[in-house]
C-alpha cells in the first residue's frame, strides 16, 4: 500500500488567493496576484495533507472548488497540467472588457 500524501501543491486562480485557518495555524493560497504564474494560477507548495483535505471537505460544494479554481495535486509537474486543462475557467472576478461591459468612450461636445 501507498504511503498518503503528506503534503499538497495548490493552484488557486481567485485575484488575491486565499487564507484558511487549520487549527492554530493561517495557511494563505497565492493566487491571480502572484508574480509567478502557471496557467493563470498562483501556486501553493507544501500545504499539509490535513489542513487541505479539512478544507475541501468544508468546502466541498463550493463553486471554487467545484469549477477547478482551486485545485490539489501530490507535486509541481502535476501542477502544471492541471493548471493548464483549467486555463481556460473564469473566475468571475475578471476585469470587464469595455466592449462587453458596454462602456463606451465619453464623446466632447
Amino acid at each position: 500500500m501507498a504511503a498518503k500524501k503528506s503534503t499538497y501543491v495548490i493552484g488557486c486562480k481567485l485575484p488575491c488567493g486565499l487564507s484558511f485557518r487549520h487549527g492554530d495555524k493561517v495557511i494563505t493560497l497565492a493566487g491571480a496576484n502572484t508574480s509567478v504564474l502557471v496557467n493563470g494560477f498562483g501556486m501553493t507548495k507544501d500545504v499539509p495533507a490535513e489542513a487541505w483535505e479539512a478544507f475541501e471537505k468544508n468546502h466541498a460544494d463550493s463553486k471554487f472548488i467545484k469549477n477547478g479554481i482551486i485545485f490539489a495535486v501530490s507535486d509541481e509537474e502535476s501542477a502544471k497540467d492541471a493548471s493548464l486543462e483549467r486555463a481556460k475557467v473564469k473566475t468571475g472576478l475578471e476585469q470587464a472588457s469595455q466592449t462587453t461591459g458596454g462602456v463606451e468612450p465619453q464623446k466632447e461636445d
